[in-house]
């Protein structure tokens, strides 16, 4: 019966969709709001979100945890890229490859690597390589971290949860903008630039952009972009507004994306450890990436509390890499702690990524007595073509502590190695949902759910799959700000894995469930919010892939339990305190190989604890000086199997060691030296300030290598914006 409910309801609102004009955007914001109010509501706030519920409903009042990274904690913390961004969010592993992978978004939420949506429509990546997009910060709003399976309103979702980014939208003010210069350590650099305004009371555009690089810690590694963000919301009449962005990335250079081997990092080795500068390729290593995205954003107002949005978004991922890379340990090697020397191979390869992603809402509000009822009815589509020309081959060892680079010439295309090979994957998916969030008094009951149609295929194989999946949550907010909730959800993640290279053989999509309960506290009136969560999570279906034979299987059963803690407030004197906290035991409870029960998932860690203070000066000389000090500590990552006697007779569980370093940070008002200089600021951030050397993760795996990753050290970098 809900599932014709649902199909009545979804045909309703692609109907609507249909016509509707083909380019649409949010509604107005809030007339209360400053002015800084967004023609387009892309910014909620630190109180408020929409990934959760899609809708603008209270974190307080969201029977799920949720955390948000706002634009001020962007730039106040001077990260460059999400994984940064993440790094003090509970549940959070980040950096999972550490320095040498910046180039890529690798972290894990609650245990598991999770998706990346953009204004609410899914970032997708290559399934078989290496295209996979990256959003530069400068393009950003917020960040919104969805904890737990959202595939009742998502579709495809990790039960881990996923990430919600959002892009900054034209401001309803005459004329604004903004310019940042930085340099630092690693020859960083970056040049932002940020300027929009009303070109009429019913257009607003904005334009933003950024240039930026630096060398990496690794032995001559470098990576540089230049990207372009456009923006035009049109008010079309009193009840209809649209917005159309574009954005353009270009990245000629991408790091090296190196690791270090497991001896002489994690493991002891005679002749000490492998220096953190260490890379496994050759300089003339290159990996290119295009990134171009198109986005359309509806929101028409019908009246009566009822609203229709429709978004959709074009997207294209180019690569081309060409690496020398290690493959493994030295040939005859029977004693692991004698390493000296790693065996290294050749890859290369050129890949396409085109997606559509559209997804249409109806939402309105119902009053039944005391009771209201907001309703959420939407269609969804997505699909998705990776194609991947590539080769393998061989090269020469390389020595692991006095490394001799030039002596190995970089494959320029696959062709030049031989032996090339195609793949072509494309994925779709459709899919209906609805949600009702009840409301009587302080108490919020939310109900979702959704039913999904997926396929897969390769040349002369498809996977379809069809799924179910739903959220049922309920809250009571007291009248002191106190609210206790409780959560059961679901995930549905379709997979297209090659299972079997001679018969295509795709793998079935994995399946998630979470018990969640919790509590949030935030006063009436108050800034202040403290949010805190139990949650149990086991998920199925899992792939997992060898990485000596590049050969994926499919089984397995993985729970993960824990507990995790945020707190956000002011403090009396001008200080303000953000911590986070959490605790948790990812183990596989059942699998293929009989060797794997009992252990942890490879990158998934304990937990973490990330605690940042800052103070602000209210009066006198140093009035609005900002001086901040912060603390993460990631509890170790789980490495995987290895035997380091290289018998095959004593395999046994690794993990990475936790691991802790301090950053800082200051900023400071330059209007109060000179009144000419309205405007400007100066910022310094130093992160890993006493320049510990750590490990983020490894890749163990019996009987065959064992890769790890250092990460960063001590970074310093100023910055001198302005503000027009």
């Amino acid at each position: 019966m809900l599932n014709r409910r649902l199909l009545t309801c979804a045909t309703l609102a692609l109907a609507t969709a249909l016509a509707a004009p083909a380019f649409a955007a949010d509604a107005a914001a809030d007339a209360n709001a400053d002015d800084n109010t967004i023609l387009v509501n892309g910014n909620l706030g630190d109180k408020a979100v929409s990934a959760g519920s899609k809708s603008s409903l209270p974190i307080a009042e969201t029977p799920q945890s949720i955390s948000v990274i706002s634009r001020e904690d962007i730039d106040k913390l001077g990260v460059a890229n999400l994984n940064q961004a993440l790094r003090y969010v509970a549940g959070v592993t980040p950096e999972t490859r550490g320095a040498g992978a910046e180039q890529y978004d690798q972290f894990t939420l609650r245990g598991f690597s999770v998706p990346v949506y953009l204004d609410g429509l899914k970032q997708f990546s290559s399934s078989s390589g290496y295209a996979m997009p990256q959003v530069d910060m400068s393009r950003l709003e917020s960040i919104e971290v969805v904890k737990g399976p959202a595939s009742a309103l998502y579709g495809q979702s990790s039960p881990g949860g996923l990430v919600a980014m959002t892009s900054k939208l034209p401001l309803d003010k005459a004329f604004y903008g903004s310019a940042a210069a930085t340099y630092g350590t690693y020859n960083l650099y970056r040049v932002d630039t940020d300027v929009g305004g009303k070109l009429s009371d019913a257009i607003g555009v904005r334009l933003s952009g950024s240039v930026n690089g630096a060398d990496t810690q690794q032995y001559y590694g470098s990576r540089a972009r230049q990207v372009i963000n456009g923006a035009v919301a049109a008010k079309i009449d009193d009840k209809t507004t649209l917005t159309v962005m574009a954005a353009y990335s270009h990245d000629p250079k991408n790091g090296n994306y190196s690791g270090q081997p497991a001896s002489g990092t994690l493991f002891y080795n005679v002749n000490g450890k492998v220096s953190t500068r260490y890379a496994d390729g050759e300089p003339g290593g290159f990996y290119r990436r295009d990134q171009f995205a198109a986005t359309y954003i509806l929101n028409h107002d019908f009246g009566a509390g009822w609203k229709f949005r429709a978004s959709g978004r074009y997207q294209q991922v180019t690569t081309s890499l060409g690496s020398i890379y290690e493959t493994g340990m030295q040939t005859g090697l029977t004693d692991l702690s004698q390493q000296t020397t790693s065996s290294r191979g050749s890859y290369a390869t050129h890949e396409t990524l085109n997606n559509w992603t559209f997804d249409n809402q109806l939402t309105g509000h119902i009053k039944t007595g005391p009771i209201t009822h907001d309703i959420l009815l939407g269609v969804d589509r997505q699909t998705a073509h990776s194609y991947e020309l590539a080769a393998f081959g061989s090269a020469n060892d390389i020595n692991i502590f006095n490394p001799v680079y030039g002596t190995q010439p970089v494959p320029q295309s696959a062709e030049q190695i031989g032996s090339d090979f195609t793949s072509l994957i494309s994925f779709g998916q459709t899919g209906i949902y609805g949600q009702d969030t009840i409301s009587y008094g302080g108490l919020r009951v939310v109900l979702s759910g959704r039913q999904d149609w997926a396929a897969s295929w390769t040349p002369g194989t498809v996977q379809k799959d069809s799924k179910f999946t739903g959220r049922a949550g309920v809250l009571y907010k007291t009248s002191f700000g106190l609210a206790p909730y409780a959560s059961y959800s679901t995930s549905f993640e379709p997979q297209a894995t090659v299972l079997n290279a001679t018969t295509g053989a795709l793998a079935k999509p994995s399946m998630g469930k979470q018990v969640e309960a919790g509590v949030k506290f935030q006063p009436n009136g108050s800034p202040i919010l403290i949010t805190a969560a139990w949650f149990h999570i086991e998920q199925t279906n899992l792939v997992s892939t060898n990485p000596a034979t590049q050969i994926s299987t499919q089984s397995g059963k993985v729970r993960s339990e824990g507990f995790e803690i945020e707190a956000s407030a002011p403090l009396p004197g001008g200080f303000n305190l953000h911590g986070a906290y959490s605790h948790q035991r990812v183990r596989t409870v059942s699998d293929q190989d009989p060797q794997n029960v009992g252990t942890g998932l490879i990158g998934a860690g304990d937990g973490n604890l990330a605690v940042n203070l800052d103070w602000t000066a209210k009066s006198g000389p140093l009035k609005s000086l900002n001086i901040g000090a912060g603390v993460r500590h990631v509890s170790r990552t789980y490495g995987g199997l290895f035997d380091t006697t290289l018998t095959g007779n004593n395999i046994r569980q690794y993990y990475v060691p936790a691991y802790t370093v301090f950053d800082a940070m200051l900023h400071y008002d330059l209007s109060n030296l000179d009144t000419r200089m309205k405007g400007m600021t100066l910022s310094v951030n130093a992160t890993n300030l006493f320049d510990k050397k750590y490990l983020t993760s490894c890749y163990l795996y019996p009987q065959s290598t064992g890769w790890c990753w250092y990460g960063q050290r001590r970074t310093v970098q100023g910055t001198v914006a302005w503000k027009f």
